[in-house]
């Protein structure tokens, strides 16, 4: 008997709805692709828990009739293309005929449409990839696609779906950026009957920005407008003092299309590279306009990433397009001379690692006035002499908002003994002379034998994070929390908004007493007590950033936002802490649980005996 088996239509057709409908926010990219093609002006977009019930979007497009309608759910049925070279010079956005017959093999659909020149509509119902239903409906002109149950069919598939309000957060970031490169058309998203974004549709992009991000990122924002060989850059590059702790806010388009490349990324940092901070992400917003035979748009499934022929040109093209705003009042400052794009030597070009953070001679400058305030003349001698060595152990001198978390290791059984040791060694660090501070970061504290380092972000990350961790299990009350005199009013983007919404109750739980206004905005009336140094809704902002990029699971939601919140709240590196408010901290680490990491698992300190001092400078081999 052969072991070749030919699958049956629908055994097929399960599996190619998994290649391209992934979640829930494939299918709403899908049936808004075709209502542009369509010549939409207006495009709603409804869905409810998570677009796992229920997702409806409709446009006032040209619509179908009867014919076409039917043939829509056909496999690679499609108006885009006619033959294989037809690929390679589009310019619509879906082409390869898979959605409506993918989105009904794994749930029910519903599709009414109707042309302007017809008196009545077409309407077509799938239930369980099978047509049920082909004939009169009544609507406007234009097309509503309704889809219900997603993956009933395909259990495996669903029980890889994260929660619903993760899976429409992930909604609500792809709506603003399709609202964004298509700002002809007015896009209205409506969440759970809510509607938390509307677009005015005027054409004009800012206006599009300002309606989705609001008048703070519509106002830090120039415009781009550059051309390179054949290709052509628009859009708006942000000013460099208004940055994110992400590239949630890099939008990158190629012909209409949101995508990754990472050329364009690596040419983005290239251009901010000595104007952004290490671990910060400037805002973009870029248009890449090309021949369409010129960039392969099908390498991906969702065809969210694409490959330029000419990787160099494009990566000149965003370079130049952004420098020439940036640097456009410098021009006539005397010596000032614009850096000449990187020679890119091989494609594709790869994402720039993140450079090493040095010691500039105004970081050690502003250190030796800090210490001579102090009259420490043994401390500048101790921080000159430990450059060199400090570059052998290569401390990660970032501020904790630049770096990816990592958790904290798994805890280890120790003997008594080793415990006493360990305690030993905090003890004898806080017992320690204060020598001073190095770029403003590392507290120095020497002891007959030894130098001790301690990062003074990581150790306040950790008081506040045991702080608070302490107050969580004997349970949040009054005393736990610091009611602000005034609340904060927070203007969200509708994917924030729509996060925050659905966790309410998990920020009460955990501190934070949040009001959901209208308009996209949140009242935020209490934080936890954590008595750091971030204005509240800064912090709230900068938690809120991490966790739901994150999205932990429902269990540990509040384990990560007490963690995430330590880091925020607590002091940053560069930050000047007074001699007194490092003998309270070096205090409180005395009390600490594990004083010896922060809540993300990195050395809150190290240590470095006489002996290997020695050894550096051949006084003893």
């Amino acid at each position: 008997m052969g072991r070749i088996n030919v699958l049956d239509e629908h055994t097929a057709n399960a599996i190619k709805a998994g290649e391209v409908i992934e979640r829930p926010v494939s299918v709403v990219k899908e049936l808004f692709d075709n209502s542009a093609d369509a010549g939409a002006t207006v495009v709603k977009i409804e869905f409810a828990s998570g677009g796992i019930e229920m997702i409806r979007v409709s446009d006032n497009g040209i619509g179908m009739d009867r014919e076409d309608a039917q043939k829509a759910f056909l496999i690679h049925a499609t108006s885009k293309i006619t033959c294989i070279e037809d690929i390679y010079d589009l310019s619509t956005q879906g082409f390869r005929g898979e959605a409506l017959a993918s989105i009904a093999s794994c749930s029910d659909v519903t599709l009414v449409t109707r042309q302007e020149d017809s008196n009545v509509g077409t309407k077509i119902v799938y239930e369980d990839g099978k047509l049920v239903y082909n004939g009169d409906g009544a609507c406007d002109q234009g097309t509503v696609v309704e889809v219900r149950s997603l993956f009933k069919n395909i259990p495996a598939r669903y029980k890889f779906l994260k929660k619903d309000s993760t899976e429409g957060m992930y909604i609500c970031q792809l709506v603003e950026k399709l609202a964004i490169i298509n700002p002809h058309i007015s896009v209205k998203l409506i969440k759970d009957g809510k509607m938390i974004l509307s677009t005015p549709g005027n054409g004009d992009l800012l206006d599009t920005i300002y309606s989705i991000y609001g008048k703070d990122t519509a106002a830090a924002l120039k415009a781009v407008d550059y051309r390179f060989e054949s290709y052509r850059v628009t859009g708006y590059a942000g000013k460099p003092s208004f940055v994110r702790g992400n590239r949630s806010m890099q939008c990158v388009f190629v012909n209409d299309r949101p995508v990754k490349n990472l050329t364009v990324t690596a040419a983005i940092d290239e251009a901010y590279k000595n104007a952004v901070m290490k671990g910060k992400f400037p805002v973009c917003f870029l248009m890449i306009y090309c021949s369409p035979g010129t960039v392969d748009v099908n390498v991906h499934p969702q065809k969210a990433e694409v490959r330029f022929n000419n990787e160099s040109d494009i990566f000149r093209l965003v370079y130049h397009g952004i420098t020439n705003v940036l640097f456009a009042g410098e021009k006539a400052t005397e010596g000032f001379e614009r850096p000449a794009a990187p020679d890119i030597k091989h494609e594709p070009v790869q994402a720039r690692p993140a450079p090493a953070v040095k010691a500039t001679a105004q970081v050690v400058s502003e250190t030796s006035h800090k210490l001579r305030e102090k009259d420490d003349c043994e401390g500048i001698n101790a921080a000159n002499k430990l450059l060199e060595l400090l570059s052998a152990y290569k401390p990660d001198v970032s501020s904790i908002e630049g770096e990816k978390d990592v958790p904290a290791p798994a805890a280890e059984p120790v003997i008594e003994e080793q415990e006493k040791e360990d305690r030993s060694e905090i003890e004898e660090l806080i017992n320690g002379d204060y020598k001073g501070t190095l770029f403003s970061t590392y507290i120095i504290m020497q002891t007959d034998d030894s130098v001790y380092f301690i990062d003074q972000h990581a150790a306040h990350e950790r008081v506040l994070y045991e702080r608070f961790m302490n107050k969580k299990i004997k349970g949040i009350s009054e005393e736990n929390v610091e009611r602000l005199l005034l609340p904060q009013i927070i203007k969200l983007s509708s994917a924030d908004y729509s996060f925050v919404t659905d966790n309410v109750s998990s920020f009460l739980k955990n501190g934070y007493e949040i009001e959901i206004l209208d308009d996209r905005e949140i009242a935020l009336r209490t934080i936890p007590l954590m008595k750091g140094r971030t204005v509240a809704s800064k912090m709230f902002e900068q938690v809120l950033t991490d966790l739901k990029h994150d999205t932990p699971d429902k269990n540990d939601i509040w384990y990560h936002l007490i963690q995430t919140t330590a880091c925020k709240a607590a002091v940053k590196a560069g930050d000047y802490l007074s001699y007194d408010e490092i003998k309270i901290l070096l205090k409180e680490m005395r009390e600490l649980k594990d004083p010896y990491h922060c809540a993300h698992g990195r050395p809150t300190f190290f240590k470095v005996t006489r002996t290997e001092f020695e050894k550096r400078f051949k006084r003893i081999v």
